[in-house]
């Protein structure tokens, strides 16, 4: 991580081999947005190299988004708020992500109120490799605070 404004800058934490379960709680204020039509993201989750599951504020309006790699390798984005989450305020994030090919399961909460939960969450992997904190390209720009960060593999 970095606090020079604009930077680009991410965390990652590797798991084990076999994780089929993890749970990532943290706190974020995004002071930034970055590019138009971009987003600023809270947590990103890997099988491999491949982003499977993303929980982001868009930039345009604000909105909290699920992003979810399909088995075809298409994005399935759902909408989570339709209001915006406010910037400059620190906000809690919250995402548990369980790998099980169509049977997968994905929660996400902001600031303690589930806003997405589903057993039937259809993608193509089975374990889970990181999670990522931060921007993974440049047009992701914005500016954020990240602060109790807990990142923990489930064995279940």
């Amino acid at each position: 991580m970095t606090d020079t404004s604009g930077s680009l800058a991410n965390l990652s934490m590797p798991f084990t081999t076999t994780t089929k379960t993890a749970y990532a709680d943290g706190w974020f204020n995004i002071t930034a947005a970055g590019n138009t039509g971009s987003n600023v993201p809270y947590f990103r989750f890997f099988s491999g190299s491949t982003r499977i599951a993303d929980v982001y504020r868009y930039n345009n309006n604000g909105q909290l988004w699920l992003r979810v790699t399909s088995p075809t390798g298409a994005f399935v984005y759902t909408k989570l708020t339709a209001g915006s989450v406010s910037m400059n305020a620190w906000h809690r994030v919250a995402m548990r992500v369980r790998t099980y090919g169509s049977q997968s399961t994905i929660q996400v909460w902001l600031d303690n109120s589930l806003k997405y939960s589903s057993t039937a969450v259809n993608m193509n992997a089975t374990t889970l490799s990181k999670v990522q904190l931060g921007a993974e390209h440049s047009r992701q720009k914005g500016d954020e605070y990240i602060d109790d960060v807990i990142i923990k593999r489930l064995s279940y």
